[in-house]
This record gives C-alpha cells, structure tokens and sequence, in this order.
C-alpha cells in the first residue's frame, strides 16, 4: 500500500484486504495513508464503494432470476411503470440482459440530469420523470446487447425496476435478499450513518453523496471492509451457512459471461471478466464516487480475492489487482510537482470541448491556467506523472502530444467522466 500511496496528493488512507483460502490465515488486512493524519479510518469504517454497488445489485438480479421472479431475457419494456416507453432498434427490444452487461445502448446518464447536476452531489436531484421520461427520445445506434457502452442510467434504472417487480423498497429488497443472508451487516443503501469523511484527488475535502434509495443502483451503497471481505468470500466460493439456495444459484451465475465486451474482457451480472493471455481469469468491478476509491478483483479458480477502500477520489484499481497478481504493474503515487514551464509552455492555446465551449490555458508569469467560455480562471498544478490538477475541484488535465513535445488535444476529467478536447489552431 505504502509503495502506491506514499507521498499522494490525495493524502488518501486506504484499508485493503487479500484473501487467499488456500493459506493460511485466509485473510489478511492492512492499513495506510499517504501521510501521517490523525483522522486515518477506524477499522470499522465506512466507505462509498461507488460502482462496487452495480455487482450487488447483479446479484440480486441473478437471485430473483433463480426464484423464478424475472428471466435475463425478459425486455425492458415489461419492468417499465405505466406511461414509460423503451426505445427499440429495428424491432429489437432492450433486454435485463443488455442493462446488466451495458449493451442496452442508453447514454451514460440521462439527458434530463445534464447541466443541471452538481458535480460535488450529481444524483440528489433524481426522480423518476427524471430517469423514464427521457427513454422515449433515445435513439439506439445499433442492435442491444452488440456493443458495449457502460451506463450508469441503465443501473439508475434497475435498483428501481427490481424493486417494482418485487413489490417493495430496494433497501428493503436487496437487505432481504443478499445483505442479510450473507452477514453484510454492515452495509447499507443511501445512508450517510458513520461514513468517513471522503476527499477529491486534489486532497481536498468534499461532502458524501446524496443517492435516493430507489435509483442507488448506480453507486449509492456503503460498507466496510470487514463486510466486503465477506462478500469476496463467499464469491469465491466459501459461502456462509443457512445461504438459501437462490442466492448461492446467484453467487455462481452473476459472475458467468452475459455478453462479450471486447477479445479480452466479457460481462457477467455486471462484473467484467478479464481473460488474460496468462490462462488467469480475473472478476473485478471498481468504484469511485466524489471523494472515495474502491476496488474489488477475484481470482475465482484459485479462490482469491483482493479489496481496496480508499477515502479519495482518483482511483486505486491497480492496487487491487496486485494484491491478487503479484505480477500486476503498480501505478506510482500522485506527488506535486513544481511546474514543467517548457512543457507548460508547449501546451498553452485554447481547446475544443464541444461547439462553443473552449478551454484555454495559458501562463501569468510561472503560473498556469485554465479558463471556459463564460467562466472565470483557476490555476492549474503539475503532478509527478506530468498531468495537470485543480484545486477549487477534481479537476485533472492529461495532455496528448506529439513527438516534438507539442500538446495536439487534451482530456478533462472530473466527476467520473473523461471529456476529450482537440487543439484549435489561432
């Protein structure tokens, strides 16, 4: 941990976990932070696990699939409440299948959420005008279930389509379901109860997440590490006493191939499946939300299993995979820098994020900025891997350049999404 962390802009305290059940001891746990704080997480903290709650929510898909509640196969359009419409292309219906496996073809987020949403809190304005009404202007650029493009609408959705054919809360249904029968005690849906503080990549502090329990499909669990070892656990095949047997049906299933994402990686009940040249599989799904990191890779043949919480923002994946693989690259840590002023140079000029909104950087004496159309400037960083960061919000700037060191376009990123912009020559 130490060797990834150490020194990190972020000033992040991560807890990790390697689970091997065939050593002993089975599991080992760890803690550390990028510096010496005095508010490191207790050892019963909880964490957003951001995207981790996808899985989950596969899982209970897979168990109400082996209950005989729903079928893979079934279309969207019969999960829908009354008055929703689910586009279709060519005839061909959105499966459950195509949102679990992010084929269904539906944008990231809804368009309705757009520039309304804040970034520091993007899903506390959900409502269900808000996710269905929007599903009738969609248009699918090709058949569901053929390409994959991950959405989190699509899972915005199924927390709260589950929960319709169920008859009852998503809490309530996924505590019923999975949690409980597992020991998750710990882990709650859309509850800010004794979660640590999270903070940006920039180390900055930044407020929870604000998820309505019905759309928490997306990223809006809880948990701890205790709680999400037992998980890996039981995914990897030691699965607690008194587990009934829909849900040990769904421990198996929701981690088999659904569809196929590319040559190397295919999709179970919302975990990817990476197929390496190596002969070793690897299930993994990751998270990270506004101000927390998290990660959790299963090595099923072998019954391993590795987890990483972190309290920041920015994304600690390679950390988890490497506590599975030993021979998985390490990632350095983000220290600051003092500013390249010849490469800082060679990137200054104005960039295209879409028609008539244009970044442009440039330096005031040895500082650098950046500045939108019709908004006011921040100074921008420089990090040890050569990237540029914000510290007013989690910004971070990579710049693509070409042989001679000039910057030809760039990607913004925050808030989870990577906006690619070219290079406009004056």
């Amino acid at each position: 941990i130490l060797t990834r962390i150490e020194g990190d802009r972020s000033d992040v305290c991560v807890q990790a976990a390697r689970i091997d059940l065939a050593a002993a001891p089975a599991v080992t746990t760890a803690q550390a932070c990028a510096r010496a704080r005095t508010d490191a997480p207790p050892p019963d903290a909880r964490f957003e696990i951001g995207s981790i709650t996808k899985g989950l929510v596969g899982l209970l898909v897979a168990e109400m699939a082996a209950r005989g509640e729903l079928r893979l196969d079934e279309p969207l359009s019969a999960f829908l409440p009354q008055g929703a419409t689910a586009p279709t292309f060519d005839g061909k219906p959105i499966l459950l299948a195509d949102l679990l496996t992010h084929t269904a073809g539906l944008p990231a987020l809804p368009p309705t959420l757009g520039p309304r949403v804040d970034p520091s809190n993007p899903y506390a304005m959900l409502r269900a005008d808000v996710l269905y009404d929007p599903l009738a202007a969609v248009t699918l650029a090709q058949a569901p279930g053929t390409r994959y493009a991950y959405s989190n609408w699509g899972f915005l959705l199924l927390s709260d389509l589950l929960a319709r054919r169920a008859g009852k809360p998503f809490d309530a249904l996924l505590a019923e379901r999975v949690l409980a029968p597992l020991g998750l005690d710990d882990t709650v849906v859309a509850a800010n109860v004794r979660l640590v503080p999270g903070r940006m990549a920039n180390g900055r502090p930044t407020p929870a997440w604000d998820v309505p329990v019905a759309y928490a499909g997306a990223g809006g669990i809880r948990s701890t590490l205790a709680d999400m070892v037992t998980l890996a656990r039981a995914l990897v095949g030691d699965v607690p006493e008194g587990v009934p047997p829909s849900l040990r049906t769904a421990l198996r299933t929701s981690l088999q191939p659904l569809r196929a994402m590319n040559a190397r990686i295919d999709i179970g009940a919302a975990w990817h499946i990476a197929k390496r040249a190596d002969g070793l599989t690897l299930v993994y799904h990751a998270g990270m939300t506004g101000g927390f990191s998290a990660s959790l890779v299963l090595d099923t043949e072998h019954r391993r299993a590795g987890i990483v919480l972190a309290d920041a923002a920015g994304g600690f994946d390679d950390l988890a995979q490497r506590i599975v693989d030993g021979r998985a690259p390490l990632a350095t840590p983000r220290r600051a820098v003092a500013l390249d002023l010849p490469a800082a140079r060679a990137a200054l000029g104005r960039y295209a994020l879409r028609p008539g909104f244009v970044l442009t950087l440039a330096l005031d004496g040895d500082r650098l900025y950046a500045q939108a159309t019709g908004q006011g400037r921040f100074e921008l960083l420089q990090d040890s891997r050569g990237d540029y960061y914000a510290l007013l919000a989690d910004i971070l700037i990579r710049i693509q350049r070409d042989g001679d060191g000039k910057a030809t376009a760039l990607t913004l990123l925050q808030g989870g999404a990577a906006l690619p912009a070219r290079r406009i020559d004056d």
